[in-house]
This record gives structure tokens, sequence and C-alpha cells, in this order.
């Protein structure tokens, strides 16, 4: 399996891959960590050797990957529907996918996020009750990148697809600023 780097991060299929990437590097790394510790049991015989510290220090990246895994456990990956939808509302704007978003009280799933001109929009299921929390999340993150744009995410798809609409017709598209603002956004993603 090849390394998912952080380029695929916002695409299509990111939680799906990122996942099985990441419970593969979890049991490859408990795998070491034992293997190291029963190195040194059956070389020398006891536990009380300097292979069980080796051992034990294996474990904290193991458990590392855990603690990753368990975070893309917990979402997964939008449907096909779903994202042929968000392609026909999003065309021609800049957007990224498949967003997991952590402040200090909670993470946020946000399936669709779309920056166009001096604004960010996303939609996220009113199964995910989306708060203030987050748009005030996304402002700080996107202010200290440099930028100042307003944030707002909609629980209701309808809602979502008239704003995007709404804004083709009525903004213009600023290509690299619309860019940088989702990679300030992806930064900050799981």
């Amino acid at each position: 399996m090849k390394y998912i780097n952080r380029e695929l991060k916002g695409t299509k299929g990111y939680i799906n891959r990122q996942r099985a990437f990441e419970l593969i590097k979890t049991l490859l790394l408990f795998a070491m960590a034992l293997g190291i510790f029963f190195m040194g049991l059956l070389t020398l015989h006891t536990k009380k050797s300097l292979w069980s510290v080796f051992a034990v220090l294996a474990l904290l990246p193991a458990c590392k990957s855990l603690v990753g895994f368990i975070m893309f456990a917990r979402f997964s990956s939008i449907k096909d529907e779903e994202y042929s939808r968000y392609e026909d509302v999003c065309s021609g704007v800049e957007r990224i996918y498949e967003n997991v978003l952590t402040t200090s009280d909670r993470s946020y799933y946000v399936p669709v996020i779309c920056s166009i001109g001096k604004n960010v929009i996303g939609y996220s299921p009113s199964s995910n009750r989306c708060d203030d929390k987050l748009r005030d999340h996304l402002m700080n993150v996107i202010k200290n990148a440099g930028y100042d744009v307003t944030v707002k995410i909609f629980d209701d798809e309808r809602a979502f697809t008239a704003r995007i609409a709404s804004a083709k017709t009525n903004l213009a598209p600023d290509d690299k600023k619309d860019a940088a603002v989702l990679a300030a956004i992806r930064a900050v993603s799981l």
C-alpha cells in the first residue's frame, strides 16, 4: 500500500483511505514493539533488560497511531451520490471535501467547504449539529493565515445550495486567495 500523503486531504475518499492506512500502520508498530520485547526475552531470558525499555518506547508511536485510527474510525467518506450533488452545486468554485475539524471541545465533520470571494461556505448535516464554536474556530484559522473572510456553515442542504448559487452569481472568485484559504483549513483538518 502506498503512503497516503497530505495532498489527498480534501478529496473524496480521503477518510476511508486514511483509516485503512492508520490501521495498517498501527498493527505494524505494535508488532514491532512486541517483536523487540520477545527478541530481548528469547535472547537474554529475562524481562529486565534494555530490550524491554526499547519495546516500551516503541509503544509510544504505536499508541499515537492507534489514536489516529480511532479518530478516523468515527467518520466515513461521503457517498457517491452526495459527492455528485456537491460537485454539481460547487462547480466553478474552489472546494474541499471530507473535513474533520477539531476544537478544544469536540470534533466536527464537514463534508464540503467552498471558498468564493470573501466567503467560506460549508455544509454539515443537521445530525452533526454545528455550532458557533466551529465557525469561530474556522474564522480564527483563516484570520491567522492572513485572510479576512466570513464563514457560514449550513446544516440544511437546500440553504447551502442556494447560498452557493447566489455567491457564484454575485461574487467574483479569486482563485489564488480561495485556494490559500482552503489550504489553511486543510492544514488544521484531521
